[in-house]
């Protein structure tokens, strides 16, 4: 592992400051410039009284004004570098170096383990074919699994100390991207770099309404002034508006080339969705609705009535298509069965990914515009709409057994919106970062939408890892988490959720099925946490540890422990009761080769974690119902 190749570059504090004073100058010299010229063209009418030419004394006023704008901008922008260069500098400079003072002794220990594994591997050889095979074998054995465990543990720091390198390049892009967001009224010919001599913009493509109808392609080079006045959801509210608005040629035209931007509506802020639906005219409404339905729909922070009268007018077309792939259009009709259903589910959000097509949706029961608790509940690895019934058994029956046990108002929400990937995958933390960000808009905006509503999460597998990061990312957002089967979390989360649970915000509930024997239980969580998210959350000092291996639900009553039911033991790593068959991988294989006992499964159906009939599930009802007595409290 290098330092120069792993760990991202950090400005000195003493850059930013160099370049505030540099800016401060050129403020100052602008204004006296323009100034003095000002002044010097003023006293023209004293020399000079021309007739008919009497608004020549003016032509100045505006470029005075314009120049005066500039110059308080660089003011502004000198003071938004000073900021980064005090305030977030000084702790990414301290945890670089930290990280790059660790990196030398866990490589060595990792090459040592390699080492360790290759000398006793080959021991294990020569002692089975030895004529001794019978006294040589029991010692050389135990040197080999001594090997492996020691190996294990110098692969985990590793990984663990990857995932902080990680988390460190995520934050030093983010500060560099909220600098340049940041920075208004500048404008150049050149883009911006980032310290690594990287462009640095917003995170996705630029989708904001100007004079040309698209001025910059996605992956194009943007120049300085967009890069410095616009954000994806600034430019995505800017063409929404503009969608409403233009001719119904022009939006279709738009809308046809570019059919990513309605994953993109997601990420505009709450906040401003709120603003641009309230001042959208009836007509404008109509138009949006009649063209481009999904602009609304997918807008978090608005009315989930509305958002599911566009998005089932989304669906609708979708269905209609021709070229919409046959399973993917199974996949939406299961969708649509549930939704038709008497007193069905609203449809939050739905749209399609650039890459292949696969449709993603939040589908919410109950009221979530007013309820007092919404719980959230995600799946994880390879799931997306495919698996919605089982998901949808689950949510629904949740909501209605939760809803029997309480008399807060409640709601369930399905989250389906982000791509957990592929088995290969599961070690890494890049999706679940970006299904992070995109949980973060869709809790924002029922809290936008719904203040004083407790807001909670039920998450499984990878979804654990996804919205781990999402809480360590919005502390205070979410008041109560369950984890069933987690696939780990990376130390730097782990370490804030312990910090917001001392605080008192945030409540984390934890289960995993050990099984009775080497033959039952999860066997595949585990194998999720050999790489950048190598936390078990259930080792978390303040984490609640409730069980899943079947057994008596309890409820605390008025404060006394009441047996309220039994429930069924999880067997395997099933979110459902289902056939999936990687879910149950033969525990032999699993030690032996963790990535090829998923890929090449021991095929056995299950009771999963969330599956109605499980311990587990019938646990997280009571635990659940009883949270919701205490809205926007951490039990």
């Amino acid at each position: 592992m290098s330092v120069s190749e792993q760990l991202p570059t950090v400005l000195p504090p003493s850059a930013l400051d160099a370049l505030a004073d540099r800016l401060d100058l050129a403020a100052g010299r602008i204004e006296s410039a323009m100034t003095d010229a000002a002044d010097r063209w003023g006293r023209l009418h004293e020399v000079f009284d021309v007739r008919g030419a009497e608004g020549a004394y003016d032509l100045l006023d505006r470029p005075a004004r314009a120049s005066q704008d500039f110059a308080e901008a660089l003011h502004d922008a000198r003071d938004r570098l000073a900021s980064v260069a005090r305030e977030s500098l000084p702790d990414l400079l301290r945890r670089r170096e930290a990280l790059a003072a660790r990196i030398e002794a866990v490589d060595v220990r990792a090459t040592a383990a390699a080492l360790d594994v290759a000398a006793a591997e080959a021991r294990f050889v020569r002692a089975r074919d030895a004529e001794d095979a019978e006294t040589a074998m029991p010692r050389a054995s135990r040197e080999r699994l001594s090997a492996w465990a020691d190996q294990h543990v110098a692969e985990t720091a590793v990984g663990e100390l990857e995932g902080e390198i990680a988390r460190l390049r995520r934050d030093v892009e983010q500060v560099e991207e909220g600098l340049a967001s940041s920075l208004r009224g500048i404008s150049g010919g050149d883009t911006v770099s980032d310290a690594g001599g990287g462009a640095v913009g917003i995170a996705q493509s630029y989708w904001g309404a100007s004079r040309a109808l698209y001025p910059g392609a996605a992956g194009a080079a943007i120049g300085l002034e967009e890069r410095f006045t616009r954000s994806l959801s600034d430019a995505s509210a800017r063409r929404i508006s503009w969608m409403g608005r233009a001719t119904r040629d022009d939006v279709r035209a738009w809308v046809e080339s570019h059919p990513d931007f309605a994953a993109a509506v997601g990420m505009v802020d709450p906040a401003k969705a709120q603003r641009l639906w309230a001042q959208t005219e009836p007509a404008s409404a109509a138009q949006l609705f009649a063209l481009a339905p999904f602009a609304i729909g997918n807008l978090n922070g608005i009315s989930s009535v509305v958002k599911n009268r566009f998005n089932r007018e989304s669906l609708d077309r979708m269905l209609a298509r021709d070229d919409l792939r046959g399973d993917y259009r199974a996949h939406l009709e299961k969708l649509e069965e549930k939704l038709d259903e008497p007193g069905g589910p609203k449809l939050l959000s739905l749209f399609q990914e650039t890459v292949d097509g696969s449709p993603r949706a939040s589908i919410g029961w109950g009221d979530i515009d007013g309820a007092d608790q919404i719980t959230t509940l995600s799946h994880g690895i390879t799931e997306d709409l495919a698996a919605f019934p089982d998901w949808a058994h689950s949510a629904q029956t949740m909501q209605t057994e939760v809803a029997k046990r309480t008399a807060a108002t409640t709601a369930t929400v399905l989250f389906m919106e982000w791509d957990s990937g592929d088995i290969p995958e599961v070690e890494h933390i890049e999706r679940p970062d970006n299904g992070a960000v995109r949980l973060s808009h869709l809790l924002h905006g029922f809290r936008a939408q719904n203040p004083d509503s407790q807001l909670d999460l039920g998450l499984h597998s990878l979804g654990t890892t996804m919205g781990a990061q999402m809480m360590a990312d919005n502390p205070r957002l979410v008041s109560n988490a369950w984890f069933y089967g987690s696939a780990g979390i990376s130390g730097h989360t782990a370490r804030e959720l312990e910090r917001q649970m001392d605080a008192g915000e945030l409540v984390i509930h934890a289960t995993y099925a050990h099984g009775d024997g080497m033959f039952s239980g999860d066997r595949v969580a585990p194998v999720g946490r050999m790489g950048e998210h190598p936390v078990d959350p259930a080792d978390i000092d303040g984490v609640r540890n409730f069980s899943s291996e079947g057994g008596l639900v309890g409820d605390v009553g008025n404060g006394e422990p009441v047996i309220t039911a039994r429930g069924d033991r999880t067997d395997g790593h099933n979110s459902q009761r289902s056939n999936l068959p990687y879910y149950r991988a033969h525990p032999l294989q699993v030690l032996v080769d963790p990535i090829g006992a998923l890929l090449s499964p021991w095929q056995a159906p299950a009771v999963g974690y969330l599956d109605p009939d499980s311990q587990s599930f019938r646990q997280s009802v009571v635990d659940i119902a009883h949270t919701a007595e205490t809205p926007r409290s951490s039990n």
